[in-house]
């Protein structure tokens, strides 16, 4: 689903007409689209009657498309007009067909108006559209909030957004009526996937118009992440194939504070397809926690006191020569020894510190001036904050990263507040994502993924559910699987975050509840997530 700016949406809708395409087709196009959904999704409910609250502008005319479309389908269909619209075909037309025409004077008298929603399964909400800015005008704010008080269960529908809405800001008036599903035309409008307003549409879905692609797709390069398209998205598992054909996934990372991190992102890995999952930790944390994952091999790097020590930076060439992504960071702490670890091995920096290491690969000169280039790093937790330490790292060529912040790791990488970033969360991650060079993943509510290349996608969850320690560390390991599987760095941190947020929601689901998910659970919901994402593409 493309996402696209209010006046972006204007210019769109021009440029289609300029090339043939009438308004009036447009909104008929919309219209029927809208009617179908909803004939669809709620076609065999007992009581098929809809009510449509019909303003003066074109979510008004998209309603009265709509109706007319679904009282040809057996549906008992009204219509409540905001303001009159003289000589309108459309209402002409609504009502030739047997459609059931109120003023709003009926909401002068209570006792009506409760009469006239009290046996409506669906109230269609197209009182006002995109084009808003708010405050309310005294008399829309009034009839919206009229309704509001006299709802009763009914499911509301809104015609490209809840009325009220700001599709820029994501602001929201509060008379706006919380939708079950919005249905927006062409494309999901920006503001829609912001705060508040996202809390107010329930599920998205699109409507096409008519629009020709080619145009669509120059005035937009957002898009909001659907099961559909990770689903055509994912990688092929070949019947014949081996686990090295699936790739190897290296986890580096861990110490005595954080035993569980690496082993969150090693399953993730596992649990999203990888081949061979590979664990570079302290010894402490393989001593703890191997027996959780038995699949995984282990490779056990120089420590001091339970964290990973400057003199790993050699040992860590070893498993590095068969990986296909490595996860940096899941557990690593901020030691001042495990940062010299970090410089010496992704910057092949010199310390000045005389290795002592009696590991796997004796440290020489070429050991450490050998590397010419780095598979893929899914970068994350404290290793970011390493990062935002090393100046103009951003600009060393040996390094291909997928990094993944949340606010404050965003904060301390940018220098911006983390109210800046909060604020302008898809500007924020676009324009570092072309500075850096790298694929950013800005966590939280909304993720967003952004590209170099200007790309930013959006993944349409918002669930407290996921705000939990360890949440991060099993999405980087599903990434990276994506990634040793062959998938582009920006597309399979699309299909990860998708993936995580959806089953971060299942659990959620299931437990009744947006308190009690333990990372594990989360992780344990995937192979259903998987399997719900295998019967779209059956």
């Amino acid at each position: 689903m493309r996402l696209i700016t209010v006046e972006n949406m204007r210019e769109l809708e021009r440029l289609a007409f300029e090339g043939g395409l009438s308004y009036e087709k447009m909104m008929q196009n919309a219209g029927t689209g809208l009617a179908k959904i909803i004939h669809t999704k709620y076609g065999r409910t007992e009581s098929k009657s809809i009510i449509g609250l019909v303003g003066s502008g074109n979510n008004g005319g998209d309603v009265l498309v709509a109706l007319s479309y679904l009282l040809g389908h057996g549906w008992k269909c009204s219509a409540l007009l905001v303001k009159d619209r003289v000589n309108d075909p459309l209402v002409n037309q609504f009502i030739s067909l047997g459609g059931e025409m109120t003023q709003t004077d009926v909401l002068d008298n209570a006792k009506n108006l409760h009469a006239l929603l009290d046996d409506k399964a669906i109230i269609l909400d197209g009182v006002i559209g995109t084009g808003i800015s708010l405050p309310l005008r005294q008399e829309v704010a009034q009839f919206l909030a009229k309704i509001k008080t006299h709802l009763g269960g009914q499911i509301i529908v809104a015609v490209d957004c809840p009325s009220g809405i700001d599709c820029d800001t994501g602001e929201a008036a509060p008379e706006v009526l919380p939708a079950r599903l919005t249905v927006c035309m062409e494309a999901v409008k920006a503001g829609l996937l912001r705060l508040p307003a996202f809390s107010l549409c329930g599920q998205i879905l699109v409507a096409p118009i008519g629009v020709p692609a080619r145009l669509a797709a120059k005035k937009s390069e957002s898009f909001v992440i659907d099961e559909s398209w990770v689903a055509e998205l994912l990688p092929v598992r070949k019947a014949d194939g081996h686990k090295k054909y699936f790739g190897t996934v290296v986890v580096v990372g861990g110490c005595t504070n954080y035993l569980g991190a690496p082993l969150f992102a090693g399953t993730g890995a596992y649990r999203a397809g990888a081949g061979l999952v590979t664990m570079a930790v302290p010894r402490i944390v393989q001593l703890t926690t191997a027996v959780n994952l038995p699949e995984c091999t282990w490779f056990i790097l120089d420590d001091e006191n339970g964290v990973i020590s400057e003199d790993a930076a050699t040992l860590i060439l070893e498993p590095m020569k068969s990986a296909s992504c490595l996860v940096v960071g899941p557990g690593i702490g901020r030691e001042e020894t495990t940062r010299r670890f970090l410089s010496r091995w992704l910057l092949q920096q010199e310390t000045g510190k005389k290795n002592n290491s009696f590991g796997f690969v004796p440290k020489t000169e070429s050991n450490s001036k050998s590397i010419t280039a780095f598979p893929p790093i899914v970068m994350d937790a404290d290793a970011l904050r390493w990062l935002a330490e090393q100046p103009n790292w951003a600009e060393n060529k040996n390094l291909r990263l997928v990094v993944t912040p949340h606010v404050g790791e965003m904060a301390v990488l940018t220098e911006l507040a983390p109210e800046e970033i909060q604020a302008n969360r898809e500007r924020v991650a676009s324009e570092y994502a072309q500075k850096w060079g790298h694929v950013v993943v800005l966590k939280g509510a909304l993720t967003v993924v952004a590209a170099p290349t200007r790309q930013i996608a959006i993944v349409p969850v918002a669930n407290s559910a996921l705000a939990k320690a360890g949440s991060g560390d099993a999405l980087s390991g599903i990434i990276a699987a994506f990634i040793a599987q062959g998938m582009a760095p920006f597309e399979a941190a699309c299909a990860g975050a998708w993936i995580h947020a959806r089953a971060g929601e299942k659990v959620a689901e299931v437990q009744g509840n947006e308190y009690s998910l333990l990372v594990r659970e989360l992780l344990n919901m995937l192979p259903q997530v998987f399997a719900e994402l295998n019967k779209n593409t059956a």
